[in-house]
């Protein structure tokens, strides 16, 4: 190889990490570990312990050697690593010396462990723990130091633990570290959910561990949170909590919790921190960190909690959604106190295991988190306000969390595209399901993630899209429900296909058909966005049957025929559902002393110039010109290499203004992107025009906008602004052209939609036909 040529071999140690951190904390397949492992390792090795990414990987790979017993193997890299050593409490250099999974270990070296395990209170001034002889699992045998609690009494405290097929040890060991608290003024209202009558024998006893003790057996079994609210109703406290039944609470919990609420009247509740371990008092876990806020510890004061009626009707995730109620409803949020003030049992068994992975949760969680936190948005004071066991939630609950419907739900037309993005697939989609709707078809929408919009935090869906699924519109599909039967699954962007997950949708679905409204592959620029046949393979895979693609122009679909057989590229056009009608404004006078100039933020790099020299003259930043964005401006930013959008450009989100009082504060609509132009109608281009602003465009599209619109090199735009600007005569004069471009191309635009669906429907699903004529 000649000197100074790379090598296409040549290691990049930071993404060979970051495919190493993905596999391992997928752990799909059996060499995923192995895998994981070497990358790891090789990615520490060739890099810089400065780099930020380094830690992260250092801590996957010490819990994948623990999960193997490599202990030594994890004390070496803790010893070349003493950021990652003395990582919370140094509790993974405790835990390679876990007498319960290491054994062998001398008295000395099992105190050394006891020490560093009580790390986390002595720093904290808590008491420390034992770990009483027995036969029981280390967590059941889990003892405090006796300490004095408050000589004086204090406020009633209700503690409320559901119960279900308890496990003896389990329960009696939570029981007592409620009942040794060191704020002793305190109920323990054990609520069991209809557990058979087996289950009498442990409840009994714990009734018979302290007078504290009530026990109420519910009939029938309603899940943990209708038999929390039953808690709440019957609760004798100033405050209420709650315990899991195979927890531990430090003895000063509950003291201090109430103490931070006594001294802070204007707090609503506050809620602790959980170290979370297995039952052998283990906390290193593959891909998770030990110490998080504790959900079922919130304590909140009880008259808030009754005004609020409690838990929403469903099985899971109605704590968080309590809690952001309770956010929303009160002046102040929730208090996190950042002690470790309770152990959390990890079981594989448990409630919520099945809808987490590292880095992963279900689907479900998602939807039901952008339901209630719309819904705590929007909603007022009185609104959130719920009577005490309502059956029926104010909002959308995943089937998945209550009861999947008796029958079987019939659907016209699933739409799918990633519905936490807002741009124009999504606009032109939400078009399309309103004129469906109208028709009577029966609509649901799948989400789908696009690789380019990945994420590390959870993203909600845009907020038409949770109103639609708010207000039973529509369906909210997902991919693991069984109960759905689907006519046609419209993929309204073939990037959606290109990486997929493993697996296929539990419903069937008789026809896919693809949206194809950019070219899979840009001539000027070589970039692959989409590869067809890699598409309508994963298609097949994943809804059970190859697409059939329509294209949005005749350039588009001649591309495509060059990746796929005829046969499944319909020789239909795509165009967007549009009505002038609702787009018009007044125009008087300018909006401004200079020109206002707006664009839609975008959602990729490529929706803006490549060129970064070329954005000042289309978009000023100097001040002469007022630049209005509509959207996320996460791409402009980047898009400009700064850190902050110029002081002379401001940024509208879709949830704060309208698109028509946005296009209606414009002058001018400027629109130049990176991509190449497919010679077809853009959504973004045609509200404008039809909302009167005139929009300037780079030259090459004359042929599809004629003289609607003006055309310019950027470097000439800035000139052709002030031209228009100076004079308002030739302003109204082109601004009419736009508004009759856009009344006859939304002419018919309906219509000729809904022939689109009623050829792609299959035969015998078609309804409402007299609509399609």
């Amino acid at each position: 190889m000649q000197e100074g040529v790379a090598s296409p071999y040549s290691l990049n140690a930071e993404w060979l990490g970051r495919l190493g951190y993905v596999v391992g904390l997928q752990n799909l397949r059996e060499s995923d570990t192995q895998f994981a492992l070497t990358a790891l390792d090789l990615s520490i090795r060739h890099s810089s312990s400065s780099e930020t990414y380094v830690q992260r990987f250092e801590k996957l790979l010490a819990e994948l050697q623990f999960e193997l017993r490599r202990f030594q193997d994890v004390e070496n890299l803790l010893n070349r690593s003493p950021s990652l050593k003395k990582h919370y409490y140094s509790y993974l250099s405790t835990d390679v010396q876990n007498p319960f999974v290491r054994s062998g270990l001398s008295r000395g070296a099992v105190a050394e462990w006891l020490a560093g395990f009580n790390r986390q209170f002595r720093e904290n001034d808590l008491v420390p723990v034992e770990v009483r002889k027995g036969d029981e699992t280390p967590f059941n045998r889990l003892v405090s130091t006796p300490v004095q609690g408050p000589t004086q009494p204090g406020p009633m405290v209700t503690v409320i633990m559901t119960t279900y097929n308890p496990v003896r040890e389990d329960v009696i060991q939570s029981a007592r570290s409620i009942l040794e608290q060191t704020w002793s003024n305190l109920e323990l209202l054990v609520v069991d959910d209809a557990s058979p009558a087996e289950y009498d024998e442990v409840l009994d006893e714990i009734s018979a561990l302290d007078d504290r003790v009530r026990i109420i057996k519910l009939e029938a079994n309603g899940g943990t949170y209708a038999a929390r609210n039953t808690g709440i109703a019957q609760a004798r406290g100033e405050f209420i909590t709650g315990q899991d039944a195979d927890d531990w609470s430090h003895p000063q919990r509950i003291e201090t919790q109430v103490n931070y609420l006594r001294r802070n009247p204007d707090r609503p509740g506050n809620q602790v921190y959980t170290v979370n371990m297995t039952e052998d008092l283990v906390r290193i876990r593959r891909g998770y960190q030990p110490f998080i806020p504790s959900a079922p510890t919130l304590m909140v004061r009880t008259h808030i909690l009754r005004e609020l009626g409690g838990y929403l009707p469903a099985r899971k995730a109605a704590d968080n959604e309590l809690q952001g109620r309770v956010n929303a409803y009160s002046t102040r949020d929730i208090y996190r106190i950042p002690e470790p003030l309770i152990f959390m049992r990890i079981l594989p068994d448990s409630l919520s295991r099945a809808d987490f992975r590292p880095g992963w949760q279900h689907p479900a969680r998602r939807a039901f988190w952008s339901s209630y936190r719309n819904w705590h948005s929007e909603a007022s004071s009185q609104e959130l306000r719920l009577p005490l066991h309502s059956e029926v939630a104010p909002i959308y609950v995943p089937p998945r969390f209550t009861a999947p419907p008796e029958e079987d739900v019939h659907l016209d037309v699933l739409f799918a595209a990633d519905w936490c993005e807002f741009g124009e697939t999504q606009v032109a989609a939400l078009a399309e399901i309103s004129l469906m709707i109208s028709l009577g078809y029966r609509v649901g929408l799948l989400h789908l993630e696009n690789s380019i919009h990945l994420s590390e935090h959870a993203r909600h869906y845009i907020a038409p899209v949770q109103e639609l699924i708010s207000h039973g519109s529509v369906a909210l599909v997902l991919a693991d429900e069984e109960f759905y039967e689907v006519d046609l699954a419209l993929v309204r962007d073939p990037e959606l296909l290109q990486f997929m997950p493993d697996g296929r949708v539990n419903f069937p679905v008789r026809r896919v058909a693809v949206v194809a409204q950019d070219l899979p592959v840009s001539s000027g620029s070589f970039e692959v966005r989409y590869i067809p046949e890699d598409c309508a393979r994963h298609a097949e895979n994943f809804f059970g049957s190859r697409p059939i693609w329509v294209a949005r122009s005749y350039a588009v679909a001649e591309k495509l025929g060059t990746f796929i057989g005829v046969p499944e590229l319909s020789e239909l056009n795509y165009e967007p559902v549009f009505n002038s009608d609702s787009w018009g404004v007044p125009r008087a006078r300018p909006r401004s002393r200079v020109p206002v100039i707006g664009r839609w933020s975008g959602n990729t790099a490529r929706d803006w110039p490549l060129d970064r020299e070329t954005i000042p003259m289309l978009w000023p930043t100097d001040g002469t010109s007022d630049v209005r964005l509509l959207g996320n401006p996460t791409e402009a930013v980047r898009a400009l290499g700064a850190r902050w959008l110029p002081p002379t450009w401001v940024s509208f989100h879709e949830r704060d203004i309208s698109r028509r009082t946005y296009y209606r504060s414009l002058d001018f609509f400027v629109h130049y992107t990176g991509h190449e132009t497919v010679l077809a109608v853009e959504l973004p281009v045609l509200e404008a025009l039809a909302a009167g602003c005139v929009v300037i465009l780079p030259p090459g599209t004359e042929e599809i906008y004629g003289d609607a619109a003006l055309y310019a090199e950027p470097q000439s735009v800035l000139k052709l602004i002030n031209t228009y600007y100076a004079d308002f005569h030739l302003y109204l004069e082109q601004s009419r052209r736009g508004v009759n471009f856009a009344e006859q191309l939304g002419d018919g635009a309906g219509t000729r939609y809904k022939q689109l669906i009623g050829r792609l429907l299959p035969e015998s699903s078609r309804i409402g036909q007299e609509t399609l004529s």
